[in-house]
């Protein structure tokens, strides 16, 4: 089995849910804003790695877990994976794609196109690391409903 979180840009929300299913943030409290911003892929995708899987590590269980930005568009983004998948013969239910951008609070988007978007880096990343503590319940919730669902399987 494959998990891949899924957001706009593979920088903000599938990175954070992708850190706490492999146990790089904690699921027990919300982490510092240093925290948050010490991951070394929070706020660093580019618009131009849109489209780009990043493995991110193994889980406990074996199970691979990575991220995935699709941008605006990503309904169309996901059944381009699903159908290249089988086209490479590998079967789409072996992968596990997870939207993710749906747990992610206005001040988390707001500061990552701060940051990305305009390049006020120093200020944006923060604000995004800032508004990803108050919306780190609801990643919390979905890492692990995605890890139950795995076992239930």
């Amino acid at each position: 089995m494959n998990i891949i979180y899924q957001c706009y840009g593979s920088a903000h929300s599938s990175v954070t849910a992708a850190a706490i299913h492999l146990g790089k943030l904690p699921e027990n409290r919300i982490p510092t804003v240093k925290e948050v911003m010490n991951l070394p892929d929070f706020d660093r995708s580019l618009d131009t790695y849109i489209g780009t899987l990043f493995y991110k590590g193994k889980d406990e269980c074996g199970i691979s877990v990575y991220t995935l930005g699709l941008g605006r568009e990503w309904q169309v983004g996901l059944r381009s994976v699903e159908s290249l998948l089988q086209l490479i013969g590998q079967d789409p239910s072996t992968f596990r794609i997870v939207h993710a951008l749906n747990c992610i609070t206005f001040t988390t988007k707001l500061g990552g196109a701060l940051s990305r978007k305009y390049g006020f880096w120093w200020m944006g990343r923060r604000l995004a690391a800032y508004g990803v503590r108050k919306s780190y319940p609801r990643l919390v919730t979905l890492v692990q409903e995605v890890k139950n669902d795995l076992h239930r399987t």
